[in-house]
């Protein structure tokens, strides 16, 4: 089985969704301001403003705990033989409820980068909701630290490409479950579709209606923390 999630997952632990009704981007002016914010330009022209940005979104998660929707994906991961789980999140929430076989394809938020030196290190995440300023490196003291993340006008990490390639392309899936997202991203939307091309079974959880709604065999306009459960109890059940 694959599964395939986006920020909408998160909400039901409290995190504010980017897209779709009451997200982020809901808001033309903060929205506009956010993804100028988090872009690659404004980390290398004005590394502080991208910081705050990001611990602006580190307030709205403060306290998140995973949520019934994480559990029953670890469950259906430690209940089926094969596994890949695709995410859009930068939240950790997937990692923190126990899920091994993921793919952050847009990195997290808690890794940092030297922007001279390119040491990694982890950087605690209550302490970022607190950055008023673009964190220093501990390893050359001179260097500004990056989140490992891929912001807007950025590429995507080719490692992280290539897995996604081999778990969702060459070695298509049985089932393919897409969650939370509104999946305008090709590279999000596609696994669906080369599943469904391939007559296996696809589903999509979503409040609201996506470009994907039209490719997936069955689609619910539903929380995924109510449906997802149902799925992880199903396949314990069989």
């Amino acid at each position: 089985m694959g599964a395939i999630t986006g920020a909408g997952i998160s909400a039901e632990s409290g995190i504010r969704p980017y897209r779709g009704k009451g997200g982020i981007y809901d808001d033309p002016s903060e929205g506009e301001a956010t993804v100028e914010a988090v872009s690659a330009p404004t980390l290398y022209s004005d590394p502080d403003r991208t910081w705050r940005a990001i611990a602006a979104i580190a307030r709205g998660a403060a306290g998140a705990r995973p949520n019934a929707a994480h559990e029953a994906l670890v469950a259906i991961e430690n209940a089926v033989e094969r596994f890949a789980l695709l995410t859009q999140n930068v939240d950790g929430l997937h990692q923190a409820a126990g899920s091994k076989a993921i793919i952050d394809i847009h990195g997290s938020v808690d890794a940092t980068i030297c922007m001279r030196c390119d040491t990694r290190a982890p950087l605690d995440v209550a302490s970022i909701a607190t950055l008023e300023r673009a964190p220093r490196c501990a390893q050359c003291s001179i260097g500004v630290l990056r989140p490992d993340v891929v912001l807007f006008g950025e590429m995507l990490p080719m490692d992280k490409v290539a897995r996604m390639q081999r778990e969702f392309h060459e070695n298509v899936p049985d089932v393919v479950i897409i969650a939370g997202t509104s999946a305008l991203f090709p590279y999000i939307a596609e696994p669906l579709l080369v599943a469904r091309k391939a007559g296996k079974l696809t589903i999509e959880v979503n409040l609201e209606p996506t470009d994907v709604t039209v490719i997936a065999e069955f689609s619910f306009r539903e929380r995924a923390g109510a449906v997802l459960p149902a799925i992880a109890e199903a396949i314990n059940l069989r």
